[in-house]
Order: C-alpha cells, then sequence, then structure tokens
C-alpha cells in the first residue's frame, strides 16, 4: 500500500515526472538524483528542469495551454470546434476529462520539483549565491502553481514537502483553506521577490527574459493582491516595477507580438521558444518543441479557392478560436460608432487577398479582396477576422505548411501591470482618481482612442472592463478578472461565442456556453476524478458529480 501511495504521488506532487526531458539529459550525462540535490551546480541544473517544465505547458498540442490562455468560455471569444469543445462550450465537461487531469498534473508535478529543490537547498549553505537563486526560482514557481491551481480548482491540497516512500502515508487528504493558501502563496512570492534580481545576472534585459526576475514575480504578487482586494499591496507592487528603468511601454501594442523573438521591454515573463534554450525538450534536429498557438488562432483560408498558405498571412490554421463581434464593439466609440482604437486594424486581421493566379474566381484578379457573403458556410473557419498576437511569419519561412510555431508566447506584461494598478487606485479612490485614470491611458491612449488628448475620467469600472479586453484579449487574464470581479456568469450568459444574430455571416449559432453555463458548477473546475480516487474523503467541487 505504501508503495502505491508513493506512485500516486508521481502524479499528485511531482515526484519525479517533473521533466522527462531533463530526465533523460541525465542518464545520458550521468548526472544523478544525488548530485542534483546535493551541489550548488546540480540545485541550478533541476531548476533548469523546472523551466522546462513550465515551457512544456504550451508545446506539442498546447490545448491545456490554449483552455487557460485563450479565454475559453469566457465572453469574448467565439470557438468553431477541435479539442477540448467541452471547455468552451461548457458541454460534457466532467471530472474524467483529460485536459482537467493534465492541468492538475502540470501545476502539482512543479510543486512536487520545487519542494525538492527549495528543501534541498534549505539544507546547504544558503549564503551561496548559486545556492539562493535556485531556492529564490522554486519559490517562484511553486507559489505562482499554486496561485494558478487555486483561481480553477480553488480546493487545493497543500504540500509543502518532498514526498517519499516513508512519508506517503502519513498524509491527511483535506483541502487547505483559503487563508492557509494565500499565506503559503504570498511567503513563497515575497521570497522569491526578496533574492531575484530585476534582471538576471545584471545583464540587459534583453537577454534570459524568460528566467523569473522581481519584476514578473511582483507581477504576480499584484494578481495576488487584487484577489484579497489589498488595493495597497497592488500599487506597491504595480508601483515598484514602473519605477524599474529596464521596463517600459512599447509605442504600439502590436509591437510587443512581432518578431519570433518577443525580447521587448514591456515583456515581464515569457516561454523562450525560438531555439535550442537547453534543459531538454528538443526536437531531434536540437530547436525546442513548438507550440499550436497560431494554428489554432490562424483562419484555415488556404480551403477558399485563390489562396494558399502563405507567410503574409500566418502560414498554416485550423482557424478554431476567435475574436467575437461583442469583443469587435468594444472598439467602438461608444458616442459615434466609429473604430478609432489603433487595436482594431493592428492586432486583427479583418481582410484577405487572392494570391493563387490559376484559382481566381471569375471576375476577380490576384489581390483582390475576398469577398465575403452573408450566411457563407466556411465563414468562421476561413475567414472570420482573427487575433494577430500568435501570428507567425518568422519562424516558418522555408516551409508555411508547417503546424507547429516557435514564436515566443508571452504571459506577463506591463500593460496588464498598469491596468492592475489602474484598477487598485479606481478601487480605493473612485473614479476620479489621478493615478487610476494616469494608469489607465498608459493602453488607452496609445492607442488613438482620444485624439490629441488623454483621457480625463471620470473613471468607470465598465471602462476597466472594456480596457481589459482591448489589450489583453488571448492573453489569460478574461476568466480570472471576470470571477474576481463576480460578473463571470452575466458575461457569459449575455456574450459568449457569437450567434447568426450577433454575426449574419455564420451559418449557424456558435454560443452554447450561454445556455449551458451553470453558476453553481461553473465558476470552478471539477476535481480530477483519479486524483479523488487517491485522496478517501477529500470530496468534489460543488455542482460537480
Amino acid at each position: 500500500m505504501k508503495k502505491l501511495l508513493y506512485l500516486s504521488f508521481i502524479v499528485l506532487g511531482g515526484l519525479s515526472s517533473a521533466c522527462t526531458s531533463m530526465l533523460d539529459v541525465e542518464s545520458k550525462t550521468s548526472i544523478t538524483s544525488n548530485y542534483l540535490y546535493s551541489t550548488p551546480d546540480g540545485l541550478s541544473r533541476a531548476v533548469v528542469g523546472l523551466y522546462v517544465k513550465d515551457r512544456s505547458f504550451a508545446t506539442t498540442d498546447a490545448v491545456e495551454y490554449c483552455i487557460q490562455m485563450l479565454d475559453y468560455s469566457t465572453d469574448i471569444m467565439v470557438f468553431r470546434g477541435g479539442t477540448a469543445a467541452a471547455f468552451a462550450r461548457l458541454d460534457n465537461l466532467t471530472p474524467a476529462s483529460g485536459n482537467i487531469q493534465t492541468i492538475w498534473n502540470q501545476h502539482y508535478q512543479i510543486i512536487g520539483k520545487a519542494n525538492e529543490i527549495i528543501t534541498a537547498a534549505e539544507g546547504m549553505d544558503m549564503n551561496n549565491p548559486e545556492v539562493k537563486q535556485a531556492w529564490a526560482e522554486a519559490k517562484a514557481f511553486r507559489g505562482r502553481a499554486y496561485f494558478e491551481l487555486w483561481k480553477r480548482f480553488e480546493r487545493l491540497y497543500l504540500n509543502l514537502e518532498p514526498t517519499t516512500i516513508d512519508n506517503a502515508d502519513n498524509r491527511e487528504y483535506k483541502p487547505a483553506t483559503q487563508e492557509k493558501l494565500f499565506e503559503v502563496i504570498k511567503k513563497d512570492l515575497d521570497d522569491a521577490i526578496e533574492v531575484l534580481p530585476w534582471v538576471p545576472d545584471g545583464t540587459d534585459i534583453s537577454l534570459n527574459y524568460g528566467r523569473w526576475t522581481k519584476a514578473a514575480i511582483k507581477h504576480v504578487r499584484a494578481q495576488v493582491a487584487m484577489w484579497e482586494e489589498d488595493w495597497n499591496t497592488a500599487i506597491e507592487q504595480c508601483e515598484d516595477v514602473f519605477e524599474c528603468p529596464d521596463y517600459g511601454m512599447m509605442d504600439r501594442a502590436i509591437d510587443v507580438f512581432t518578431g519570433a523573438d518577443l525580447r521587448c521591454k514591456e515583456v515581464l515573463y515569457a516561454y523562450q521558444m525560438s531555439g535550442n534554450l537547453g534543459g531538454g525538450n528538443t526536437t531531434s534536429s536540437g530547436v525546442v518543441n513548438g507550440h499550436k498557438v497560431s494554428l489554432i488562432t490562424t483562419p484555415n483560408y488556404k480551403k477558399i479557392s485563390g489562396l494558399q498558405n502563405c507567410l503574409e498571412y500566418g502560414g498554416y490554421g485550423w482557424g478554431r478560436v476567435y475574436p467575437n463581434t461583442y469583443l469587435f464593439s468594444l472598439y467602438k466609440d461608444k458616442t459615434s460608432g466609429e473604430i478609432k482604437d489603433k487595436r482594431y486594424t493592428e492586432l486583427f486581421r479583418h481582410k484577405y487577398y487572392y494570391n493563387i493566379p490559376d484559382l481566381v474566381p471569375a471576375g476577380k484578379e490576384l489581390g483582390d479582396e475576398v469577398e465575403v457573403p452573408n450566411k457563407y458556410t466556411p465563414y468562421l473557419e476561413s475567414l472570420h477576422p482573427s487575433s494577430l498576437k500568435f501570428f507567425d511569419k518568422w519562424t516558418n519561412t522555408e516551409n508555411p505548411d508547417r503546424m507547429s510555431s516557435l514564436k515566443d508566447l508571452i504571459l506577463y506584461r506591463l500593460a496588464e501591470t498598469y491596468l492592475m494598478c489602474s484598477e487598485a487606485y479606481f478601487r480605493k479612490e473612485g473614479g476620479n482618481s489621478s493615478k487610476a485614470i494616469e494608469y489607465y491611458n498608459k493602453t488607452y491612449y496609445r492607442n488613438g482612442n482620444t485624439g490629441n488628448d488623454y483621457f480625463n475620467g471620470p473613471l468607470t469600472e465598465q471602462d476597466l472592463l472594456d480596457e481589459y479586453a482591448r489589450e489583453l484579449h488571448f492573453e489569460g487574464v478574461r476568466w480570472p478578472l471576470l470571477k474576481r470581479w463576480g460578473i463571470l456568469y452575466d458575461q457569459v450568459k449575455a456574450h459568449a461565442g457569437d450567434t447568426r444574430a450577433d454575426d449574419p455571416k455564420l451559418d449557424k449559432d456558435y454560443a452554447q456556453a450561454r445556455t449551458n453555463f451553470r453558476p453553481e458548477r461553473d465558476t470552478r473546475w471539477p476535481i480530477p476524478q483519479d486524483e479523488l480516487s487517491l485522496m478517501p474523503g477529500y470530496g468534489q467541487n460543488d455542482g460537480w458529480f
């Protein structure tokens, strides 16, 4: 029995599966587990494994990454089809879902490996800079992992020790209180902030930007404070980042997403995908495994006669996840109805042009715009407007038909930091707060919304809600934001997906989440069924059976 429980913790706590590819590297280089957890260099190598494991969440099929980051089952996306439909449509989602299990495992495996590194470091010389750095990075990973799990599942098993065959039988399976979880999360993040530099190794911000820094963890710490309605702490953490000269806002939102290596002053934390970064998780040719986020968000335009895959349109696309008409409506001036916000044209592709001479329809010429008649059946799949945040013409230059991308993926950037700080001042001081208005303008004004004048207020909750969507759509912000504000149900019921009334070009309604959303169930995910079988008496989340 003890052995069985121990093995189960490989799933629950991530004891030995935190980084399969890194274990492969170890076997080839004769690096032992004892070496990893008994030497400063070993700890540094173990931390590399954490980065590889974290990044692996977005590689290969990237289904679970897309569920969390592409705003599934929110008010600003429409889902055409494909895997993970249960999340987008809130239909047939059960505790037995493989995607649920994978997301749970991903974060608990990171926690398990982080526990090992933290414990090992605390048994060594903590005055050694290499040991202290590894300890702080592991703290950052663990605190963030618990925070991400809590936002989705709420009822979590708290484990802060490495799981061994000797202690596996002594676990008490009961959910930790929210108070205790947040105590651990904040302590881990605060410990990481105390140690980590603003810029890794004192180098330029463009180098090693894929590693945890003080700025990135302060951003996460501010997120935690927002959930606690601790506005003062949120403001303090955000403004600390603003004062760091290594970070700043780009001139345009699209500038953040232009290129393969998204190394710019606005990025706080990203998955580096383009190139061999070490630590395993590479293809046979020696490059990092790619992701399919670009594939999922790029229309399958090649199905239209006269169009073929090309770099200018982002290469190969499946056309599964799109911005909906409600999101597009937020870029319109509330008075005139005109679209003045530059992000409407800069962050989205709205038009396609014939690019195959021999297949251009009669009466059309090469380079003419493809017209979309009303009720055109393949419209959503092939010609619907799409987000350009994951658009990739840089990493597939030799093969526009390639189905994976090596473009970097951004998790946190300064635009969200400013909007959080604006909201915190708004909650604390009201809509006339000069600081709330100032920080709101960091994203709103740079996109040409007010001519030569800044937005002067008063700021409203609706203003903030809309600006979060305009700036941060498909960056994993929307679902937690709506839940934190207590309006997830209302927004989903009103706007999720699209109907033919919303967009007459659709062949049918794509708004199942509007009717399927159950507030007693869908504000939190179910605990994976396989985990419940390992934790007697733990109990399922309300609404899930």
